[in-house]
């Protein structure tokens, strides 16, 4: 017996199943390039499916991974407000014929939906729909399934086989479009970022090139340790230490106290090597949490920790090629030391966060206040990361073993905060000169400079800085008279006295140099020639 061929009526009469097919897959096709919108697309496409089966609805069901849920995103239905109502459902995507059907990957016609038990009867009854019949066919990605299209209830007659190749033949360009409007929607938030960059990027120039003009500025200045005030032995010593190590591709620990310019020798190692192109970056790695000191050494991935919001290149990445700076590396936790030691050892990182490893190709340069031999002994740092760090050890002295530089300090720093608020150079008087060369300063350098900021700032009317100028754990070391001075006898002799132990107290200071004990005493050489020769030197 020959099977009746289907037809559906239009404008013009009556029109073949095949016909219509054929016409809602070419009106189809000509929708995926007039409509950039997803939900219009998708929209338009379920309404004709609708339309050539005459179901009574169509619905596309999506899986939320995450979740393993499905989830209604489009549907087109004669019930009002059915829409809007399955919008609202969520069901385990191991539920119903849609979840056997998205699991075996092969589409179903199931023309009695009462007769089989997978049914997910809650839908019906959470929308006030029946359902009868159906067609479901799985939409897939390439080589995944994504959801499933269903077609439901024909309004005349039954469901068939030229039914189920229709829309097997419609789930693939669905699939398609939706893929693209993924692919879409992630090149329009690119370019929406490229734009933003296109934005910053002649700032972005501006600034690097500014950058660069610097940096090449302080690599010229640093040409040499002159940047290091001190005439000193002791300092003299310590820029012939340095020198012999400026070609060395070896770390480098800087001893020293608090204060006492450790980053400064660093710099001026970096910028005086072979590497003095590439970047010179610094780290305290004293009082920083231990992630947040990983993150800032190593870099992390985003997502690796809370706040972790983009990827984030570490110092050791950032100054490959150049150098790093460690201070307070004996702050480090037990975990830090061990990152650090493996670096050291591999030249790899690790980013927080990554499975992966990055060789880079930095100096590390360290400092310490403490005396890490003894930290090894009381269990407190790596025996074998003290190796690897001090393979050449600087020692930097404090301020108090190279008195004579003070002076030099002093007026170094005397110029540069007059200059920073833009007054002539304030001198230091003698008695302040005496004053600051009597003071212990257990804050080394950085103390004496915080010193000379103040001191010019409150002299900024004046051109001399007076002892007055000086704060008062400082004013109160003026030079003391000698035991060995006898207050008596008449005022020349007790002047007399004085004036020998005070020049007596400067050649010692100075050994000898009659430059600096005149420059001292506000002398001329000729008139320090003389008080020498009156008191018998």
């Amino acid at each position: 017996m020959t099977r009746k061929r289907k037809t559906k009526k239009d404008s013009h009469g009556p029109v073949s199943f095949e016909a219509g097919v054929i016409k809602t897959l070419w009106d189809i096709s000509q929708s995926l390039y007039q409509y950039i919108n997803i939900d219009d697309l998708v929209l338009h496409i379920i309404k004709q499916i609708k339309e050539v089966m005459e179901a009574e609805g169509v619905s596309v069901i999506l899986h939320d991974a995450p979740k393993d849920e499905f989830v209604f995103c489009w549907a087109e239905s004669d019930p009002n407000g059915l829409v809007t109502k399955l919008k609202e459902i969520r069901f385990p995507a191991d539920k119903g014929i849609a979840g056997g059907v998205f699991k075996s990957g092969k589409a179903e016609l199931v023309s009695s939906i009462d007769k089989d038990p997978r049914h997910y009867k809650e839908i019906d009854y959470s929308t006030g729909f029946k359902t009868t019949s159906m067609i479901a066919a799985p939409l897939h990605k390439k080589d995944k399934a994504i959801g499933v299209l269903e077609v439901l209830n024909k309004k005349k007659g039954i469901f068939d086989q030229e039914d189920v190749t229709f829309v097997t033949t419609l789930a693939p360009i669905i699939a398609m479009a939706l893929d693209n409007a993924r692919m879409y929607a992630e090149l329009e938030e690119a370019y929406k970022e490229l734009q933003d960059v296109e934005k910053e990027k002649d700032k972005l120039l501006r600034h690097t090139t500014e950058e660069n003009i610097l940096l090449r500025q302080e690599i010229e200045k640093r040409s040499t340790f002159d940047e290091i005030i001190g005439s000193s032995k002791v300092m003299i010593d310590l820029f012939k230490l340095c020198e012999k190590v400026i070609d060395l591709d070896i770390t480098v620990l800087i001893e020293g106290e608090t204060g006492t310019g450790k980053e400064l020798i660093a710099r001026c190692i970096h910028y005086n090597s072979p590497r003095k192109n590439r970047a010179f970056v610094s780290q305290n790695c004293g009082g920083i949490p231990e992630t947040l000191l990983t993150s800032e050494l190593f870099g992390h991935k985003k997502g690796s920790f809370t706040g972790a919001v983009a990827d984030k290149k570490g110092l050791f990445e950032i100054a490959d090629g150049g150098t790093i700076f460690l201070d307070e590396v004996g702050e480090m936790s037990p975990v830090m030391q061990t990152s650090l030691l493996r670096v050291l050892q591999d030249g790899e990182i690790r980013p927080l966060g990554a499975d992966y490893h990055k060789r880079v190709n930095t100096r590390v340069i360290s400092a310490t206040n403490k005396n890490l031999e003894e930290e090894v002994r009381k269990g407190n740092f790596r025996e074998d990361l003290l190796y690897r760090l001090n393979v050449f050890t600087v020692k930097v002295p404090p301020l108090r073993e190279r008195t004579g530089d003070i002076r030099l300090l002093a007026d170094h720093f005397a110029k540069k905060y007059s200059q920073k608020i833009d007054r002539s150079t304030k001198r230091l008087s003698a008695e302040t000169l005496h004053c600051l060369e009597n003071y212990t300063f257990p804050g080394n350098v950085r103390e004496l400079e915080n010193e000379i900021e103040r001191a010019v700032a409150l002299a900024q009317d004046v051109g001399l800085i007076e002892v007055s100028h000086l704060s008062e754990k400082i004013a109160k070391k003026s030079m003391t008279i000698s035991p060995d001075v006898k207050i008596k006898g008449s005022l020349k002799e007790m002047v007399e006295a004085l004036e020998k132990s005070v020049l007596t107290q400067a050649l010692e200071k100075h050994g000898g140099n009659r430059t600096r004990v005149a420059g001292e005493l506000g002398l001329s050489r000729y008139g320090l020639m003389k008080k020498m020769q009156r008191y018998g030197y």
